[in-house]
């Protein structure tokens, strides 16, 4: 007589609570890993953007101050316009004044008299027309806007250090630049840049 057998139907109740739990427990891994690398990726993308928003407001300074002086005597600035640029570093005040005939123009207007200064109550750096040609008035006069974006990063420092090298003949000016920054929502993601910029056109 043949003996009766009973077939395995299916998965018992401790079988299946085991099986979702492990898998809850994969997911929950998963999910983990995917979440750290996005917020690495995108902490990662904001601080690249703030070196390269550092470095590029800092090549348009270069470029723009090397060119200070061009066109002669009625494009130079502070007292007496004896200066191709002029500069106040203050512990509130940090502002450079400059000019240079950009459009070729026949005479000098107040449009060609510009300047970068930080605006403390902004924390960002600024760049102005129509300013006066000494810096130490630049906070008084001018028509200013932002360079650097006041809602993503913080401008923590920004200073204009001239130096001259003179012989009888002529004066050449040079600026050292230094400007750092940090990301308004961490801190700790910060980045400094300094440059020293030397003026195409002497002081006679």
């Amino acid at each position: 007589m043949l003996g009766s057998s009973s077939e395995n139907l299916g998965f018992t109740l401790i079988e299946v609570l085991i099986s979702l739990l492990l898998g809850s427990l994969l997911l929950t891994m998963v999910i983990s890993l995917y979440v750290t690398n996005v917020s690495a990726g995108g902490k990662a993308i904001k601080f690249s953007r703030l070196r390269t928003d550092l470095q590029s407001l800092i090549g348009v300074m270069e470029e723009d101050i090397r060119r200070a002086g061009y066109g002669g005597s009625e494009f130079m600035v502070g007292v007496g316009k004896s200066k191709v640029v002029d500069t106040i570093n203050s512990s509130t005040e940090k502002c450079i004044v400059y000019s240079y005939n950009f459009d070729g123009a026949a005479t000098v207007t107040s449009s060609h008299f510009i300047g970068f200064r930080y605006s403390v109550d902004q924390q960002s750096v600024q760049f102005g027309r129509h300013v006066d040609i000494q810096a130490i008035n630049c906070f008084s006069s001018g028509r200013w806007e932002n360079l650097t974006d006041p809602n993503f990063l913080k401008v923590t420092e920004l200073s204009f250090v001239e130096s001259i090298t003179s012989n009888a003949q002529a004066t050449m000016r040079t600026v050292d630049i230094h400007v750092a920054g940090e990301l308004l929502t961490n801190s700790d993601y910060n980045h400094q840049v300094r440059t020293r910029v030397q003026v195409r056109n002497l002081e006679f």
